[in-house]
């Protein structure tokens, strides 16, 4: 009898176990369906509201021709799109986060400062430049003259006089000035023990402002200058480059490096293997301080990297780096500024959103800027320019970034690339 109601028992158990599991279950998926369906009324209701609030910034892209001078490779010549994919690829990262925060970026491409152009500045707080630097003063002017309270930045130029102007304009810079690139130049010199350079430089102005920064560089870092030597481009060096480029590097001194100032790409790629003296070669050629290296994949730079490529169908420069790192600052500061100055009400946003607010918050506001280089990057307030990290690279691979170990500042180490000392005190 007792077997009896045992088994009984158990069977009974067995059954109510089974059924407490299946009760379990409906409950759980009737929970879940209504979490899901509460989940998409209330996605749907944010939605809404954030197309509601959704604030349009818009941008230009003034990019002006570069002329090609005559003997300049084709493998040398930049790619059309320099610069504005790099921006495009910005605008982009910028509106994924901005679909969430209520904002977008839009860019507008022109090539020449005409009628259609003015339209466009009128309505843009922020002008990207990439200009030549016999135009760059010109093309400030422009911009300023049709937009007062523009944010200006130069995504392309280099040249240190020009950190150093527009004391009263809201003007930044996010592409590498030449003092900056020489500097890392001189660490990494200092750090080989390479003391005695051999200085060589075009016939273009950009030339002899990148050969004027090595200078102070030299002169910083004690560095011996063996001789300076002006590069002459009076035949073809395509075909005469093995017996021209020993001949023209041979001085009564030897050296332990060459620096090449040649923007133009006109003689610099002939170097390497070909000195007079087998030194290692630095500045347009051999061993290159640059903004953006393709081979940079650290921090998160490979998935930026593999984008761009996709898209593009070539590799990221530092030009396009530039205009990425301005899209990126212009975000940053939309996201990040004081929120009496960025309302949320669509009228209100419109009004607030101006160049000079944006120049604030960045430069006064000392707001940092992240874009897979390892450090948070902000801009120097005496000179409008991006502190960031130096690469030195040749065709091949990436050698480091500056600043190098054992430069030290007692600010930041960002600034032992470049002038941070000076203040702008040139005005328009």
């Amino acid at each position: 009898m007792n077997r009896s109601v045992n088994k009984a028992l158990r069977w009974f158990m067995k059954k109510a176990k089974v059924w407490i599991g299946i009760s379990t279950l409906l409950l759980s998926v009737s929970a879940l369906h209504a979490h899901v369906h509460a989940q998409i009324q209330s996605g749907s209701k944010y939605k809404g509201q954030a197309e509601a609030q959704q604030n349009t910034t818009n941008m230009v892209y003034l990019k002006l021709k570069r002329p090609t001078p005559a003997g300049t490779p084709s493998y040398l010549i930049s790619p059309t799109d320099e610069g504005i994919a790099g921006a495009e690829i910005g605008i982009e990262d910028a509106n994924i986060t901005g679909k969430f925060l209520g904002y977008s970026l839009t860019l507008a491409h022109i090539n020449a400062l005409d009628s259609a152009a003015t339209d466009a500045i009128t309505h843009a707080p922020v002008v990207l430049i990439d200009s030549p630097d016999a135009q760059y003063q010109e093309a400030v002017r422009s911009v300023v003259s049709i937009n007062p309270s523009a944010l200006v930045v130069n995504v392309a130029s280099g040249k240190d006089t020009f950190r150093r102007m527009h004391c009263e304009l809201n003007v930044l810079h996010t592409y590498p000035s030449y003092q900056m690139k020489t500097d890392a130049l001189g660490q990494w010199l200092r750090t080989k023990r390479l003391s005695s350079v051999l200085t060589l430089r075009g016939a273009h102005e950009s030339d002899e402002a990148y050969l004027d920064a090595f200078l102070r560089t030299a002169k910083k870092f004690k560095l011996n200058i063996v001789e300076k030597k002006t590069w002459q481009a009076s035949f073809d060096l395509r075909r005469s480059a093995f017996s021209e480029i020993p001949l023209f590097t041979r001085t009564k001194k030897p050296y332990d490096a060459i620096f090449a100032a040649d923007t133009q790409s006109q003689y610099a790629y002939s170097l390497p293997f070909n000195t007079h003296l087998i030194v290692p070669i630095m500045g347009s050629a051999g061993l290159k301080p640059l903004g953006w290296h393709f081979t940079h994949e650290q921090w998160g730079a490979r998935q930026l990297q593999n984008r761009f490529k996709d898209k593009f169908s070539r590799t990221m420069n530092e030009v396009d780096f530039a205009a990425y790192a301005a899209i990126i600052a212009i975000s940053t500061a939309l996201q990040r500024s004081d929120s009496s100055d960025f309302k949320n009400n669509d009228s209100q946003m419109h009004e607030s959103v101006t160049g000079t607010r944006l120049f604030n918050a960045l430069v006064e506001g000392q707001l940092s800027i992240a874009a897979y280089k390892g450090r948070q990057l902000t801009f120097r307030k005496g000179t409008r320019q991006l502190r960031q990290p130096t690469a030195l690279a040749h065709e091949e691979a990436l050698v480091t970034h500056a600043p190098l170990s054992g430069f030290l500042h007692q600010l930041d180490e960002l600034d032992t690339l470049g002038d941070a000392t000076t203040t702008c005190k040139d005005a328009l």
